[in-house]
């Protein structure tokens, strides 16, 4: 078995190894990932958060040994909660930024951080990510998280303030209270249980959008009373009822609402 890990900023995961591929994920710096197969230039992968499959350009890859790769696994994380952080790569002793979402081992108390065979050294003193217990603190650490994504553009793929979509929005939201959710939303709707009334939804639970032929085409969190925060457009606040989306701007329905879906 072989396994990789991301150090660079972000890179593209295509449906095809191609580079004229659609784009269907974005894998973050400290990302793993499991070997499935080759062809050519590109390596088939499984992502090891959420099993998401998807083809990555060779020139990414960063090889792990097993015993590498298991110790990544079990070591705590802890996740960037700013915008950007800065990393210094010791090996090149350039500097480099990565994203709002993204999660590493916990650096060491001088700040070295090593995946695999490369070491790099963080700007700033980060903690282990502790799970909260309390339903109000989940809440209240999903809402801080979610809204620091306001205004970034929706873009096919992306898992970043510089572009990111409706599923990978909510996977990071529920990454950063500790829990890992599947990568689309044809996937997430499969998790939790059913909540009957768009009235009775809560702050955190999922709500799951169809079109005309019946297909989940969008996904937003519920962040308070009859409001949902999702990437439409770029990400917004708007008004959730029975029917949908009613979008702020426009003052007419986006979305058709399907099912809400509690998680916790």
């Amino acid at each position: 078995m072989s396994y990789g890990v991301v150090i660079l900023s972000v890179v593209p995961l295509r449906a095809e190894p191609s580079e004229r591929s659609e784009m269907v994920s974005q894998l973050l710096f400290g990302d793993t990932y499991q070997l499935l197969e080759t062809s050519g230039n590109w390596l088939k992968i499984k992502t090891s958060d959420c099993a998401y499959e998807g083809w990555l350009g060779v020139k990414y890859h960063h090889p792990l040994s097993e015993s590498q790769f298991q110790q990544l696994q079990q070591a705590p994380k802890c996740l960037v909660r700013d915008f950007l952080l800065l990393l210094c790569d010791n090996q090149t002793q350039q500097f480099f930024p990565v994203f709002l979402g993204t999660s590493f081992p916990v650096p060491d108390g001088s700040g070295q951080l090593m995946l695999g065979d490369r070491t790099f050294t963080i700007s700033k003193t980060l903690q282990v990510d502790a799970k909260p217990m309390q339903l109000e603190d989940k809440q209240s650490m999903m809402l801080q998280f979610a809204t620091k994504y306001l205004h970034a553009p929706y873009f096919w793929g992306g898992r970043t303030p510089a572009g990111i979509d409706c599923s990978g929005f909510t996977q990071l939201i529920y990454k950063s209270i500790g829990i890992a959710i599947p990568r689309d939303a044809s996937q997430q709707i499969n998790l939790g249980t059913v909540v009957d009334f768009a009235s009775e939804a809560q702050i955190g639970d999922l709500a799951f959008f169809e079109n005309e032929e019946g297909r989940i085409v969008h996904v937003g969190m519920i962040c308070g009373k009859d409001c949902i925060i999702h990437a439409s457009g770029q990400v917004r606040i708007d008004t959730i009822d029975e029917t949908g989306i009613f979008n702020n701007n426009t003052k007419q329905y986006s979305h058709k609402l399907r099912i809400i879906k509690r998680l916790f």
